[in-house]
C-alpha cells in the first residue's frame, strides 16, 4: 500500500503523531502537570546540593565518597535512592534505606539474578535452621552480631547491594576483589581464606586486580552474573548420587545436616545429577578461559573425590556418634552441638579447600577427622558393656 510523505521524508502516520505529543506536552505544561523539560535536572542539582551542603558538615566522608561516584557523575541525585521527604535533622526518619529494590530501577538484570542465586536465599537459610534458632533463642545478642550479620546484611528487604558494592562509591571494581566476599565466606566456611593461600590467591597479592588474575567474581560470577550458585551448592551432597556407597555416606551426612538445619534452606543444593552436570558444565567452560579443558575437568574431578573422601569421614564420625546417643551416652543436645563443633565446619572445610586449590587445608580437616573419631572410639569402648 502506498503511504503519501510529506515534505522532509516523513510518513503522514509519523507526522500527525508528533504533533499529538507535541500539542500534550503543551497542555500539560500549562495546566501544571509538569515543569518545562530542562527544569528537571536543574531542580534534581538543587534538591542534592542542599543534602551535600548539610551531609558535609555531620558525615562529610560519606559525601565525599559520593561526590567521586559514577552515578553522582551521572547526574543521579541524593533522592534519586533516598527520596525528598527528608530536608531536615528534624525529619531523618522520612529519609529511604535503599535496598535491591530501589537498585532494581536501573540494575533490572542484576537484581533479578541476585534473587534466583544463594545470596538471595540467605536470610531464608538463617531461618529455615534449628541452629540459627537455638543460637538466637540462647544468645540473640550474640546471634545478631554473628549469623544475622551476614546472613541479613545481604539479604535484608530482598537484598542489600551494598553489602558487596560498597556505600557511597558503589563501585563494580570494588566488589570484584576477593575482600569483597572476605567478611561472610570465612571461618566456618573458609572460601576466602582457601582462596587467598591457593596460587590465584598469590598472585592476586602480587599483582592485584589483573583481568589476567581469577578472583571469586570471575569464577562465581562470570560475565557479571549476579545469580551465584555451584554444582556441589553449599553442603557437598547431590539429590541424585549415582554411586552407591557415595549415596549412602550423603545419606548419612544429610540426615545429620537436617537436625542441625541449614541444608533445609532452599535451593541449598542441587537436586538433580542433571542441575548438577549443567553448573559443572559452567564451570569448567569459566577455567577454560585460562586453562585447557582437560586440565579443568581433572582438578574438578580431583576435588569431587574429596567431596566424596569429606563426607566419607563424616559418615564414619557420625556413625560413631549416633551409637553413643541411641547408648544414652549422648542426649539430643549434645549430640546436636557435637555434630555442629566438630562435623559440620571441618567436613565444609575440607572440600572448600579443595575446590580453591589450598592443599593445606584439606590435610588439616582430615587430621581433624581422625583425632576426633579416635576420640569417639574411645568413648564408645569405656561405654559399651564388654560380654565375658
Amino acid at each position: 500500500m502506498m503511504r503519501l510523505r510529506p515534505a522532509g521524508g516523513m510518513t503522514m502516520v509519523s507526522a500527525w503523531s508528533l504533533s499529538a505529543v507535541f500539542r500534550a506536552l503543551a497542555v500539560c505544561i500549562l495546566l501544571g502537570a509538569i515543569g518545562p523539560l530542562s527544569t528537571a535536572p536543574a531542580a534534581r542539582a538543587s534538591a542534592s546540593a542542599q543534602c551535600t551542603d548539610c551531609h558535609k558538615k555531620t558525615m562529610p566522608a560519606v559525601v565525599e565518597e559520593w561526590e567521586t561516584s559514577a552515578m553522582a557523575r551521572s547526574g543521579m541525585g541524593c533522592g534519586d535512592c533516598h527520596g525528598y521527604a527528608h530536608t531536615s535533622g528534624a525529619d531523618a526518619h522520612k529519609a529511604v534505606m535503599p535496598g535491591i529494590r530501589t537498585c532494581s530501577k536501573c540494575h533490572e538484570e542484576q537484581a533479578t539474578r541476585f534473587s534466583l542465586g544463594k545470596h538471595g536465599k540467605a536470610e531464608q537459610a538463617l531461618f529455615a535452621s534449628d541452629m540459627g534458632k537455638k543460637v538466637r533463642a540462647h544468645s540473640p545478642d550474640i546471634f545478631d552480631r554473628s549469623c544475622a550479620t551476614c546472613h541479613n546484611e545481604i539479604c535484608r528487604d530482598g537484598g542489600q547491594c551494598d553489602a558487596c558494592h560498597g556505600g557511597h562509591r558503589f563501585q563494580a571494581r570494588e566488589a570484584m576483589k576477593p575482600e569483597a566476599c572476605l567478611p561472610c565466606h570465612m571461618g566456618n566456611h573458609p572460601q576466602y581464606e582457601s582462596y587467598s593461600f591457593s596460587r590465584h590467591g598469590a598472585l592476586y597479592r602480587s599483582r592485584g586486580l589483573d583481568p589476567s588474575i581469577p578472583t571469586c567474581a570471575t569464577c562465581h560470577m562470570s560475565g557479571g552474573d549476579h545469580m551465584v550458585k555451584t554444582g556441589w551448592g553449599f553442603f557437598g551432597i547431590r539429590g541424585e548420587e549415582p554411586d552407591p556407597e557415595m549415596a549412602c555416606d550423603q545419606k548419612t551426612v544429610r540426615d545429620a545436616l537436617e537436625t542441625l538445619g541449614p541444608v533445609l534452606a532452599p535451593d541449598s543444593f542441587r537436586p538433580t545429577l542433571a542441575g548438577w552436570t549443567d553448573h559443572r558444565q559452567k564451570m569448567v567452560a569459566v577455567c577454560a578461559q585460562c586453562h585447557t579443558r582437560t586440565r579443568a575437568q581433572k582438578e574438578l574431578l580431583a576435588a569431587d573425590k574429596i567431596v566424596a573422601q569429606a563426607n566419607r569421614l563424616a559418615a564414619g564420625f557420625l556413625r560413631q556418634a549416633n551409637q553413643l546417643k541411641d547408648q544414652g551416652a549422648l542426649n539430643q543436645k549434645a549430640y546436636f552441638w557435637l555434630i555442629r563443633d566438630k562435623m559440620h565446619a571441618q567436613r565444609m572445610g575440607m572440600y572448600i579447600s579443595a575446590f580453591h586449590q589450598y592443599p593445606e587445608g584439606v590435610l588439616l580437616e582430615l587430621i581433624h577427622f581422625k583425632r576426633e573419631t579416635m576420640a569417639l572410639q574411645r568413648q564408645l569402648s569405656e561405654t559399651t558393656p564388654t560380654t565375658k
